[in-house]
Order: structure tokens, then sequence, then C-alpha cells
């Protein structure tokens, strides 16, 4: 191979990487949240009657901001019909917390924090089969984030 056949060679190799690249950026850009809840979470001090919470936090790890337009609750009777997207047998629109209201620009690196009491149905679901899931609504999202609620106090 001379000059010219190692140049035409590099230059290939060179536009297809930066073809990949091209790629690469538009498929990862945009917000990337993510979401964890805990179940079981006491204040101290303690308020009267010690009631346990569920704290929700979202992070926005990723290259654009978003507004965060809801959270809500979901349970489902399955992990199959979860993932096909199935109507869950319980909704709940997250609506009594403590935390910033919404709608709420969630900025590159930004962070938003509630905590929800968890008693009644929202005890209960923790402690179902499938468990209690959180999903947050944002703007750029055709489908929500979801995340199951996990409690360490939850007998295994």
């Amino acid at each position: 191979m001379n000059a010219t056949q190692w140049a035409a060679w590099i230059g290939a190799i060179g536009a297809a990487a930066n073809a990949a690249w091209n790629i690469y950026t538009k498929v990862s850009a945009g917000p990337k949240l993510e979401l964890t809840a805990w179940g079981g979470m006491v204040q101290m001090p303690p308020p009267q009657s010690n009631p346990t919470f569920i704290k929700i936090t979202l992070q926005n790890r990723g290259t654009a901001p978003t507004t965060v337009n809801n959270f809500s609750f979901h349970s489902y009777e399955s992990r199959w019909k979860r993932l096909r997207r199935k109507p869950a047998g319980f909704n709940a629109v997250l609506n009594d917390y403590q935390g910033p209201p919404f709608p709420r620009p969630l900025e590159i690196g930004g962070e938003w924090v509630a905590m929800v009491r968890q008693e009644g149905k929202l005890d209960e679901l923790i402690c179902a089969q499938d468990g209690l899931w959180v999903a947050v609504h944002h703007s750029f999202a055709k489908h929500p984030t979801q995340v199951k609620v996990n409690d360490p106090t939850k007998k295994r």
C-alpha cells in the first residue's frame, strides 16, 4: 500500500468514527432522571404519633433541563403486566406531601426531594407481592420513569 491508500483508509475510519460519535451524542442527549424511593423512614425528632414516611428523591444527571409535572403511585397485579405497560390495579397521584410544589423545573444536576406519609393503603401496597411503584412525569418523557419503593422494614 502506498501513502495515498493509507490516507484514504485513515479518512474512511475517521469519517465512520465521527458518524458513530454523532449518533451517540444524539441518542444520549437530554435529561436522564435518577429516581429513588425509600419507605419506612422516620423523622428525628419524631412528630406526634411517630409516623413513617416514603422519601422520594429525583436527580437530573442528563445534559438538558426538564420540568417535573407530577408523581404518581402504582401497584400492579404482576411484573408481566408492569413490563407490558398494562393498567395498574391501583393508581394514585401524589398530592399531600412535604416538598417543593409542581410544576418544578429541574436543572442539570438538580435534585427534588419529597416526603409522603406511609399510612393506610400505601403501607399495605408496599407489603404486597409486587410492591408499590413511584412514577415521575416530566416534560421530555413519553412514558413516566418508575421505581419500586424500597422498604427496609418489609419482611422478606
